[in-house]
């Protein structure tokens, strides 16, 4: 049976424990994001859940790595596991920056209308 390197599982270990500081912080982003009005008190809610997920499939990719390290029998079905779970994390951290990127565009958007109106209102008093 084939088993994993120490160099790849100790990879997948490093790999799962950037993913769950990334999991950290996206539930703070969102956190703050709460702590706004509109449109970004509600993604804030679920990039927070989203940064919650980002570390539990962080946390299973660990364990998963740290199998692989330890019980070489079981090393590929491990590694197998730990890469799955991380691929996991990954999906979530894109769906949590896209949930970002659509209320950064929302905000600009709204802030260009302003600044447009803010334009007409001293044009039209200049007048």
């Amino acid at each position: 049976m084939h088993e994993i390197s120490p160099q790849s599982a100790e990879a997948a270990l490093r790999h799962a424990e950037i993913s769950q500081k990334h999991g950290e912080s996206i539930e703070t982003v969102g956190k703050i994001l709460q702590g706004q009005e509109g449109a970004s008190a509600d993604v804030g809610q679920v990039i927070e859940e989203r940064g919650q997920w980002i570390q539990e499939h962080a946390q299973a990719s660990k364990e998963y790595a740290k199998l692989a390290q330890i019980n070489k029998a079981a090393s590929t079905e491990a590694y197998v596991m730990a890469t799955s779970e991380h691929g996991k994390a990954v999906e979530e951290h894109v769906a949590a920056v896209k949930a970002y990127l659509a209320v950064a565009q929302e905000n600009l958007e709204q802030r260009r209308a302003e600044q447009v109106e803010h334009r007409i209102l001293i044009e039209h008093e200049q007048a």
